[in-house]
Parts: structure tokens; sequence; C-alpha cells
């Protein structure tokens, strides 16, 4: 049961359409440099503020250009799209798996503490 509920989950087309955009991100060099790019710039952003600095408008500027690029890869969009469908698809599954459990699988995976 178990092996046929993972293939059918893996046959869900939101599953498929994130695993096929998690590919082609991987695969597509420029994205992944645009994406380390962002996050290097978002990261010098939050430092400066964070030192209670004002970013430099170049600095501003360099972000605003990196996100607009961001926005215009199609790549990356459709992983971001891919990973919202996803996402919103999983309670879903993970309700379908309480009822068939009868009890809460949510509850049962959690993490717990010491």
């Amino acid at each position: 049961a178990t092996v046929e509920f993972a293939r059918s989950l893996r046959q869900a087309p939101a599953v498929g359409a994130y695993r096929a955009a998690q590919a082609a991100l991987v695969a597509d060099q420029g994205a992944k440099a645009l994406m380390a790019e962002l996050r290097h710039l978002q990261q010098a952003f939050i430092e400066t503020q964070q030192r209670g600095e004002t970013p430099a408008p170049d600095a501003m500027d360099a972000l605003r250009l990196c996100q607009a690029d961001v926005r215009a890869n199609e790549v990356i969009m459709a992983h971001l799209r891919a990973t919202s469908e996803v996402k919103a698809f999983l309670p879903g599954v993970a309700s379908e798996v309480s009822r068939a459990l009868g009890t809460d699988y949510a509850r049962l995976i959690a993490p717990t503490s010491c």
C-alpha cells in the first residue's frame, strides 16, 4: 500500500509539475546564478540594516534590478509557481493519509522536543 501510495503521489499533477520545475532549475546555470546573486544582495541589504545603516543607493538599485531579473526569468518563476501549487496540494494529501490511518497524520510526523 505504501509503494502504491508513493506511485500515486508521484503521478499527481502538482507533484509532477514541481519535479519538472525543480529539474529545470537545477539544469539552468543562469537561473541558479541569478538566485545566488539575489540571495547575496538580500543578505547584504539585511546586514546593512541590522547595523543601523541605510543601504547605499547603488546597492538598492542592484537589488531592484536583480529582483526584476528574477521576475523575468521563466525557469525561476515556473519553479516558484510549482512550489506554491505543491504546497497547496500536500495538506489534502495529509488529510487523506489521516483518514486512512484513522489518526492525525500531521501530529504523528511532527517533531517532538525533549
